[in-house]
């Protein structure tokens, strides 16, 4: 059952008590002069807010497609495939703030905690407290009926990939098509998150906490037969036949590749030193660990790349007890993501905890005999490292495709509905190119929500039942040292056409830009205050 909340505005006082009886009945002790003196005070899930007509209470939609679901890397966030509904498991909530980002109703931040709360429709009660507290039945609950499509696709299914498109594509041709059948081919031997490896880097999860999802997920809730630990080696689709590295070959009806990416590596004298790592799969986590705990006293940890994951890494080196330099050739850190002026708040907050920044500059050698001892960077200057980190992007795995018919780019060439250029073949996640909403041109993405939804589009589309991602949205939420940062569309309007900007807010702790193009907003960024992102981005993704 998937029980939503319906508001009248017509009947609302105003009076509030829907938000005293939510936060009462989400506190430890369920009671009002208890929970006033609960160590953390509990938080209200539905809000009463002005919106343009009147009054609106925020609370969650129990959306049939839900957004926050589809953004949540750590697997908190659960949209169940039988019945639809929305759950959140804030034990396994890491405060990336990724739902927050988009969903302007039923996500409130919960900082002292990192981590979330949402309107769960009281799903421990009979009745919602928000509505048995109502005096005017301005708030009531009811169930709406099941309106998803359904298929009677019955054919062979398979998907190659387990990360966030390859698990969402087995979510959505099974919600669409019960009857078919389906295959998963992956080499990971369960679904970890990638986005959790700096969170179990920096020990604030261990390796096994990264699952986002229950390790017989995909066969008992999802009839998929799993081929673990196996790599897909040839495709031959005029007999609609795939080859695996084993030398088996599986036939298909439906292919879905989601084969992702990998961290692109250096190419300059050096980058095959031991203790130069990447961090993009679990090996990588072991690898890296081992080595931190092999190292001397005292040692330096060299990042090259600013964006995310380098980012992530520096605070999760630092955490470890490492002195840690970032190298980003870019004019400022998370150039793909902030302005300059966001950038320079960024490296200001880095330095403050004790990182080293060089931006605007590359590292052309790793110095050492049989393993890392420095950096050396084109202006000459010798950064000594006991490890090195390389986070300057990720590369598509497409190159076993090649030859086959498909049309590749960077990546593999799709629409938004996952179709490539060949008939009854698929593809979505990090080894696909999509439209770019705002320029139309095809572009690779590389962050968890676009990959799931691309996934749950390419899923849907292959049995029958069309369904169309919102493309390679740029989107991305990043939290580093308690500050949160989160960027929507594009935020440098030098790149688009007739773009003017606006900056409602500049002052010490908090910026906000606005990009518009044609009356239409086109991006926003929100560093340090980061309320009312998900109304931002809902209007961008329009």
């Amino acid at each position: 059952m998937r029980p939503v909340l319906v508001f009248n505005r017509d009947h609302c006082l105003a009076c509030r008590s829907c938000e005293l009886a939510c936060s009462v009945a989400h506190s430890e002790s369920d009671a009002l002069e208890a929970a006033i003196a609960e160590e953390f005070p509990p938080t209200r899930r539905v809000v009463l807010a002005a919106a343009a007509d009147g009054l609106e209470a925020l609370r969650c939609e129990q959306c049939l497609e839900p957004l926050c679901a589809f953004a949540c890397k750590s697997g908190a966030l659960r949209r169940d495939p039988a019945t639809g509904r929305v759950t959140l498991d804030d034990a396994r909530c890491v405060g990336c703030y990724m739902c927050l980002m988009v969903c302007p109703f039923g996500i409130r931040p919960d900082p002292a905690r990192r981590r979330v709360v949402r309107c769960d429709v009281c799903q421990d009660r009979a009745i919602p407290a928000c509505v048995e507290a109502c005096p005017t039945g301005a708030l009531s609950a009811h169930t709406p009926p099941d309106e998803r499509m359904r298929s009677d696709f019955e054919g062979q299914v398979v998907v190659v990939g387990s990360s966030a498109a390859g698990t969402a594509a087995c979510e959505a041709a099974r919600e669409r098509a019960p009857a078919c059948s389906i295959t998963m081919v992956t080499a990971d031997s369960s679904l970890y998150s990638r986005p959790l490896l700096s969170y179990a880097l920096a020990g604030r999860l261990q390796p096994e906490q990264t699952d986002w999802r229950a390790r017989d997920y995909l066969e008992h809730e999802l009839g998929v037969h799993v081929l673990g630990g196996r790599k897909a080696s040839r495709l031959e689709p005029d007999v609609g036949a795939l080859m695996l590295d084993n030398g088996d070959e599986l036939g298909f009806e439906r292919l879905i590749l989601a084969t992702g990416a990998r961290a692109a590596g250096l190419s300059i004298p050096g980058a095959n030193l031991a203790g130069v790592f990447a961090l993009r799969d679990a090996e990588d986590l072991a690898a890296i660990s081992d080595w931190c705990g092999k190292m001397s006293p005292t040692p330096h940890a060299v990042v090259l790349g600013g964006g995310n994951v380098g980012l992530q890494a520096c605070e999760a080196f630092l955490e470890r007890g490492l002195r840690v330099t970032v190298v980003v050739a870019s004019v400022h850190l998370l150039s793909q993501m902030v302005d300059a002026e966001a950038g320079r708040r960024l490296a200001d907050l880095f330095r403050a905890h004790g990182v080293e920044v060089r931006t605007g500059r590359d590292a052309v050698e790793v110095v050492g005999g049989t393993r890392v001892e420095a950096v050396r960077l084109d202006n000459g200057e010798l950064l000594p490292a006991d490890l090195v980190l390389v986070a300057k992007g990720i590369v598509p795995n497409v190159e076993w495709l090649r030859g086959t018919g498909i049309r590749i780019g960077r990546g593999i060439s799709v629409d938004l509905c996952g179709r490539t250029s060949l008939p009854g073949i698929f593809a979505a996640g990090d080894c696909a190119e999509a439209p770019d909403p705002l320029t139309g041109r095809l572009s690779l993405s590389g962050i968890w929500p676009v990959a799931y939804e691309m996934g749950r589009a390419a899923g849907s589309t292959a049995v029958g039942i069309e369904r169309a991602s919102a493309g390679a949205l740029r989107m991305n939420a990043s939290r580093f040292f308690g500050e949160s940062i989160i960027s929507v569309g594009e935020v440098r309007p030098e790149r688009l056409q007739g773009a003017r900007t606006e900056i409602p807010v500049n002052r010490n702790g908090a910026y906000r830009k606005l990009v518009y193009q044609n009356g239409r907003l086109a991006g926003a960024l929100l560093y340090g205050d980061i309320t009312g992102a998900g109304s931002y981005y809902r209007e961008y993704r329009k």
